[in-house]
């Protein structure tokens, strides 16, 4: 059989047999093929829309080139970095407008998550490096991925009128992480044309729920720090018991994903054999938070592996939650599900349609308040829970000098603030 001298990717033909990168031409391994051991005799390679030397280094080192974009306008020299071959792979080639394309991995039991985790790097690279060519024709070429110092003011005015956090006057860095990924999602530009958009909820709505989103901190885990379900399970749970009261309800404020209301509603369940124990029949767990769509989250009640392994026994793994037919991913058993009502509320708003409460998990949100608002939001509990009914925070949270309507419990270990009677 005798050789194409076109090979199957498009390239010429390499006589030294030397492995050569299917986007630059270079050798894979630093060695230069026969042609090039003399740099004097390096030929210049001429396409329809460039001309560049032949480059002599290798793929993974660090070099530079002059390349050309579609229209045939020289780009700027670009700086291939050392190990980012995710870049070079995706990089236009000199010989024409070849363009990127993105292929998931097809590797046995993979799942969604996993395929737009990928999706999302590519985008990432894609979007840092502006002479790789798009995958689509109407990819946006992002311009600007930094909110100036004026709209930085007015976005953060904006984000406590609206949800209550505080940003501060350097937290510049929080926005541009946060708000970046929704400029290819949103078509837009820059982020102070994205933050113009969101400051406009009547006109686009979408970009303002999702703005609000991304601004709002949905970190969470099953059983976060122990002792609120230790408290719960050996104290509270206990003393309602005993007073016969029913229904017990408990308010999961700022409730994320879910990991909280449904960590409540498995120590429920775990305490119904005890002596005295509340019936789950006679339970009521309410979850609320800002963001539609982590409710969303909380009502699928679908968890994948790395959310499993954050804080849940492989007891309660077994007990609790149920296989899907993606081997990474496990739903929580209708048991515990069915338990749980979630809503879409604002503390910044009135909880009055709520109702009142025995217990009110409120953890690791009022630190992104000012003192203002904090109080306002502690008094407000206050006018929402039932006689002697408990509020429990974050570990680092405190009321003191916020309000006077709570006493202080020690639970040994941690503490609890009760309602003054």
């Amino acid at each position: 059989m005798t050789d194409n001298p076109q090979n199957r990717f498009g390239t010429e033909s390499n006589p030294s047999n030397t492995l050569v990168s299917r986007t630059t031409g270079t050798s894979l391994f630093g060695r230069r093929s026969a042609e090039d051991s003399d740099s004097q005799n390096v030929p210049a390679r001429t396409t329809a829309n460039a001309t560049t030397a032949r480059p002599s280094n290798s793929l993974f080192g660090s070099r530079t080139s002059t390349i050309s974009n579609v229209a045939g306008k020289p780009l700027a020299p670009h700086h291939h970095k050392s190990g980012n071959a995710i870049a070079s792979v995706m990089r236009k080639t000199t010989s024409g407008p070849q363009r990127a394309q993105f292929t998931p991995s097809d590797y046995p039991g993979i799942t969604k998550l996993a395929i737009a985790s990928q999706k999302a790097g590519y985008d990432s690279v894609a979007a840092r490096n502006p002479d790789i060519l798009p995958t689509t024709q109407d990819r946006l070429q992002v311009q600007s991925r930094t909110v100036s110092n004026e709209q930085y003011r007015r976005f953060a005015k904006y984000i406590e009128d609206q949800s209550g956090i505080v940003l501060g006057d350097n937290k510049h860095y929080l926005v541009n992480s946060r708000l970046s990924s929704l400029l290819l999602r949103f078509k837009v530009a820059t982020i102070d044309e994205l933050i113009n958009r969101a400051m406009q909820p009547n006109v686009y709505k979408d970009i303002s729920s999702a703005v609000i989103d991304a601004m709002t901190t949905n970190e969470t885990l099953w059983f976060r720090d122990t002792y609120p379900y230790l408290a719960l399970k050996n104290l509270i749970l206990p003393e309602l018991a005993k007073s016969a009261k029913m229904p017990v309800r408990i308010w999961s404020a700022a409730c994320s994903s879910g990991q909280e209301p449904y960590s409540i509603a498995m120590i429920v369940q775990e305490q119904a054999t005890a002596m005295n124990h509340v019936n789950p029949d006679q339970c009521q767990i309410i979850g609320t938070d800002i963001s539609p769509e982590m409710l969303d989250r909380c009502r699928f009640a679908h968890y994948d592996n790395h959310a499993l392994a954050r804080g849940l026994s492989a007891e309660r793994k077994a007990r609790f939650f149920k296989p899907t037919k993606d081997p990474n991913v496990m739903r929580v058993d209708d048991k515990i599900k069915n338990m749980v009502n979630f809503k879409q509320m604002n503390l910044l708003g009135s909880y009055s349609l709520l109702g009142r409460f025995d217990i009110i998990f409120c953890r690791n949100v009022l630190i992104y308040f000012s003192n203002e608002v904090k109080s306002q939001i502690l008094n407000k509990f206050a006018d929402c829970l039932n006689p002697g009914g408990y509020l429990i925070l974050g570990s680092s949270e405190s009321i003191q000098g916020l309000s006077d309507k709570y006493e202080m419990i020690r639970c040994n270990p941690g503490i609890a603030y009760r309602l003054k009677s």
